[in-house]
């Protein structure tokens, strides 16, 4: 097994890439959530003492609440449990993030796959994917070509973890 840093293991065919720890933000998100959630119960107590159209607004409000909570919960549990694996087998690179071990799993072929590099992120700073970059549930330092479009895993690592990264991947998968 090879370490690099303290966020990454190789071992065998399989990179681990651990999330990225805000210690801030792993301290302050599970407050919010518990102040929001009690904020979010007393809305829909509200809405069920309330006549139908007199409730609008707070019905309107909760939409808002339930994706604000899911989102903050989401951050949350990737920022204190989530990784990422990236496995080079049988000519596939598979790239995960999970949480708990569950997550989407996206098969990239190596044929069509290239200039796999470490690479900052790059785009406007007031694009959705920048702004998810900071909560540190997008993006990524590694970065490969794959048809047309640019793919990228290693989420805040930083410069030398990336370039450490790349050259042990070239290195021991042959790219």
């Amino acid at each position: 097994m090879e370490q690099i840093g303290k966020r990454i293991r190789i071992n065998g065919s399989e990179i681990r890439i651990s999330s990225p720890k805000n210690i801030f933000m792993l301290l302050f998100m599970p407050v919010w959530l518990c102040g929001w959630t009690i904020g979010g119960f007393a809305a829909i107590s509200q809405v069920i003492s309330m006549p139908g159209k007199e409730a609008w607004f707070l019905i309107l409000w909760l939409c808002g609440w339930i994706f604000g909570e899911v989102f903050v919960l989401y951050a949350f549990l990737w920022g204190a449990f989530g990784y990422e694996s990236v496995k080079i087998d049988q000519g596939i690179m598979s790239v995960r993030r999970s949480i708990f071990g569950y997550g989407l799993l996206k098969d990239y072929p190596l044929s069509g796959a290239s200039n796999l590099r470490a690479s900052g992120l790059f785009g406007s700073p007031m694009s959705w994917r920048f702004g998810m970059t900071y909560w540190g549930i997008s993006g990524g330092s590694v970065a490969f070509e794959y048809a047309g479009k640019t793919r990228r895993f290693g989420i805040n690592l930083n410069e030398d973890e990336a370039n450490q990264l790349v050259v042990a991947m070239k290195k021991r998968f042959n790219l």
